[in-house]
C-alpha cells in the first residue's frame, strides 16, 4: 500500500482524535489522562499554519488517515518561542511499517525551512524502543532524562527528552 503525506485539515480531526484517544486510554505513551473531545481537537487545529513554527502533517493510506506528526508550542515563556515540541501518533495497526518515519521526516524538513524555528524537542515515555529509534534515526539526540517524570495507570514513568538541532 502506498502511504501519502499531506498537510492536516480540519476534516481530519475526528480521526486524529480517535487515534490519540486510543493512546490516552490504553497506553502511557502520552500523559494525557482524559479522552479528548472533537471540540478540543478543532480548537487544537487552529494553531497550525503552512509555514512557521506550528505545522501538522497527516499520513494517508487508501485515502484513510492513519497518523500524524505535529509541532507545538514548547513553553509559554517568550524566550522559548524558537523551540517547538514535536508529537507523532499512528493508528496502532500502522506502527512499525515506516509510516512514522515518512510523516515525521516531512514535519522536520518543513521546520528546517521555517525562519522562526531553531530547535525541535520530542518527549518519549520509556520504554518505547520504536519511538526512541525513530527519533535517533531522524537526527534527534537524547539530551535528558526525567526520572519518574510522569504518573499514569498507578505507576511512575521515566521520560527521555530528544533534541533536533534544525541546522539551516
Amino acid at each position: 500500500m502506498e502511504v501519502s503525506i499531506r498537510r492536516g485539515q480540519e476534516s481530519d480531526m475526528p480521526v486524529l482524535r480517535d487515534i490519540l484517544n486510543y493512546y490516552i486510554l490504553k497506553t502511557v505513551v502520552t500523559f494525557e489522562m482524559v479522552e479528548l473531545s472533537l471540540e478540543n481537537r478543532m480548537t487544537w487545529f487552529t494553531q497550525f499554519s503552512e509555514t512557521g513554527r506550528y505545522q501538522l502533517f497527516v499520513a494517508e493510506e487508501n485515502r484513510q488517515v492513519i497518523g500524524y506528526a505535529a509541532s507545538l508550542r514548547f513553553h509559554q515563556r517568550p524566550a522559548y518561542a524558537p523551540s517547538v515540541m514535536t508529537s507523532i501518533y499512528l493508528h496502532p495497526d500502522h506502527t512499525g511499517k515506516g509510516v512514522g518515519e515518512k510523516v515525521y521526516t516531512e514535519l522536520i524538513e518543513n521546520l528546517k525551512a521555517a525562519d522562526d524555528v531553531h530547535r525541535a524537542y520530542g518527549l518519549v515515555v520509556l520504554p518505547n524502543l520504536g519511538s526512541e529509534k525513530l527519533h535517533e534515526k531522524l537526527g534527534f539526540q537524547a539530551v535528558g532524562l526525567l526520572n519518574e517524570g510522569g504518573y499514569k495507570f498507578g505507576e511512575y514513568h521515566d521520560v527521555r527528552m530528544y533534541e533536533h538541532r534544525l541546522d539551516k
